[in-house]
């Protein structure tokens, strides 16, 4: 019975984005699509992130070439965009990444298919080109199995005055990237945001992840404030293991500040920023804390957020804790850290 209503719902999602699409396009204009040249947009962009890293503790140092990516997207008329991207430093792989398309067939409303983010992450602490820290957050390394998946994801924005709110549902097949599988028992997200990407933004949401090896549920809650000068961002997320029954719970607060300098050198601004986040299997008795503390020093190179960053991450493990989730990592993951990077952007 299970199975039969997610087929419904599947085959109504493709009925209605469909359905959409033939009412917004009509006779008039397939003809001029015909006549007229296909208007056109493409951007080629990348980002590469290099890393000295010292552990303060174990007195050791790591050069590392953290990412090196490379993407390429654009519109193809007024009704169809996509992107691709990959990442060239992937333990020696070719790894591919974003590999989508959206149709855009009524206003205000999207469908999505592909490999994409699930629309339960949040850009600017998962994505490479967004990280306000050299290290990502404990809730982007340590809690969902993976940030991207293959599947469809619809969006629909409405407005209220000028304050939009957005509604994401994804149905993605519960694997790995760039492992297209069978299943009965699709992973679902939905997520509703309330504001925009610049000024405020809140959002709640939801994702089941269904996998042959894990059946998880994840709920969390995250608000935004930035501009041209301030960044505050926070965020709790909780994930329940049906298999082990133990539930994860973290979170973080995190804010940066721009200050200006003068446009005679080679930086523009210098950024000091800070970040508390946490997480444990105790709900609000963490077992793992974090302080980290960073400076960004953003280049001249408009239009481009190309900067080097230097950050001192400071770990809090409960004395004597074993914490499964630092399992399989390298050997430093919880050492306090003295981190030098550099961010190009392209």
């Amino acid at each position: 019975m299970k199975t039969t209503v997610k087929n419904v719902f599947l085959i109504f999602l493709t009925c209605f984005s469909f359905s959409a699409f033939s009412q917004t396009v009509s006779d008039s204009d397939s003809v001029s699509a015909v006549t007229k040249p296909i208007k056109k947009t493409n951007e080629f962009f990348g980002v590469l992130k290099l890393k000295l890293e010292t552990s303060t503790e174990a007195g050791v140092i790591r050069y590392n070439v953290r990412n090196s990516r490379l993407g390429v997207r654009g519109d193809i008329g007024d009704y169809l965009n996509y992107q691709a991207q990959v990442e060239l430093s992937n333990e020696g792989k070719f790894d591919p990444l974003d590999l989508y398309a959206t149709i855009r067939p009524a206003k205000n409303f999207s469908l999505t298919l592909g490999q994409q983010y699930v629309p339960f992450e949040n850009v600017f602490i998962v994505s490479t080109a967004e990280l306000m820290f050299a290290n990502r957050a404990f809730l982007a390394k340590y809690f969902t199995p993976g940030s991207r998946d293959i599947g469809a994801v619809t969006k629909y924005r409405m407005y209220f005055d000028s304050f939009p709110l957005e509604w994401q549902f994804g149905v993605m097949n519960g694997g790995k990237i760039n492992d297209p599988q069978w299943t009965d028992n699709p992973s679902f997200a939905f997520r509703i945001v309330a504001g925009s990407y610049e000024g405020f933004r809140s959002s709640v949401k939801v994702y089941k992840y269904n996998s042959e090896q894990l059946e998880l549920l994840f709920w969390g809650v995250d608000c935004r404030y930035k501009n041209s000068r301030i960044r505050a961002e926070a965020e709790l997320m909780n994930r329940h293991s049906y298999t082990t029954g133990l539930d994860l719970f973290g979170g973080y607060l995190q804010g940066s500040y721009k200050i200006d300098l003068p446009q005679k050198g080679m930086f523009k601004y210098i950024a000091p920023a800070a970040r508390l986040d946490a997480m444990g299997y105790d709900g609000w008795n963490f077992d793992v804390k974090r302080i980290t503390a960073g400076l960004q020093f953003g280049f001249t190179a408009i239009p481009y957020e190309s900067l080097f960053r230097i950050d001192y991450e400071q770990y809090f493990v409960r004395k004597g804790l074993h914490f499964p989730d630092f399992d399989n990592r390298d050997m430093h993951v919880a050492d306090n850290k003295l981190t030098v990077e550099l961010v190009v952007k392209f």
